[in-house]
């Protein structure tokens, strides 16, 4: 079984329950038949990925460093600020989510709120015109410098500005600046969800613009009994709840997106 669905706490219990099976020695058939569920998981995201289209190969390139990067290593000589995780990167699938929503909303302005090495934001900055712009914000300096690397291979790089620094404060800033987005897309530390929908939706979103938010299911962290109030994404969704001025819906994409948009700009 691939790692790309082990946040799937369905898949985590399923995985749990077949090695007490097995430490049990229950019958070989029901061994065999949580065995088959299993590859089912493994079964859908294949085909999920190989019925979705092939990334360009700035794109290709781009995730395959990212996968070789010596994260841990890079990480233990204290240049990143956190242990980077594979997982974290949008991949090909979510990556073209995103492309589709930008180029059927003919987005020209875009703004991201977490970067990672750029895979979302050089997907989206290949579908737009040439005097369309990506605008993307990331806190840790040794991204940011690995990134520009990536980024500047492909001719859509010149479309992508990096903004330094933590994204409260990009986002504030630019938000003094008058700045307006056709598309946001939020996929950053996931306690700072909140302020930045709050920010984002108040001053940065242009009028008909979208917001998408990353790991709005964040592992089943909110809906599994367990899990405490405060967990950061289920306080998101459920702050998002309370709002009326806006739709939502969150699509089970990978580990979940949360589409938004004003109710004044989708009400005929």
């Amino acid at each position: 079984m691939s790692n790309k669905i082990s946040y799937d706490p369905a898949l985590i219990k399923l995985r749990e329950v077949k090695k007490e099976a097995e430490e049990l020695s229950l019958p070989e058939t029901i061994i065999s038949g949580l065995q088959a569920v299993e590859d089912l998981f493994e079964a859908r995201e294949t085909y999920c990925d190989g019925k979705t289209s092939e990334p360009s190969d700035a794109l290709s390139k781009l995730m395959k460093d990212t996968i070789e990067h010596p994260w841990q290593q890079v990480f233990s000589e204290g240049k990143t600020k956190w242990n980077i995780r594979i997982r974290m990167l949008s991949g090909n699938l979510e990556g073209y989510v995103l492309k589709f929503f930008v180029s059927a909303s003919k987005a020209k302005r875009v703004l991201e709120v977490g970067m990672l090495t750029g895979c979302g934001a050089l997907g989206m900055a290949e579908v737009m015109p040439d005097d369309g712009k990506v605008v993307t914000c990331e806190f840790d300096p040794y991204l940011v410098k690995l990134t520009r690397t990536f980024l500047d291979r492909s001719p859509h790089g010149k479309k992508i500005t990096i903004l330094e620094g933590p994204a409260l404060d990009s986002l504030n800033d630019l938000g003094k600046k008058g700045e307006k987005f056709d598309f946001i897309f939020i996929d950053a530390d996931k306690p700072g969800y909140c302020d930045y929908f709050n920010v984002s939706i108040k001053d940065l979103l242009a009028p008909g613009g979208t917001i998408a938010l990353d790991n709005a299911l964040h592992h089943g962290k909110p809906y599994l009994k367990d899990s405490p109030e405060d967990e950061p994404i289920k306080r998101f969704n459920d702050m998002l709840m309370t709002r009326d001025d806006v739709y939502h819906v969150l699509m089970p994409v990978r580990d979940g997106i949360m589409l938004v948009r004003r109710k004044e700009d989708m009400n005929g």
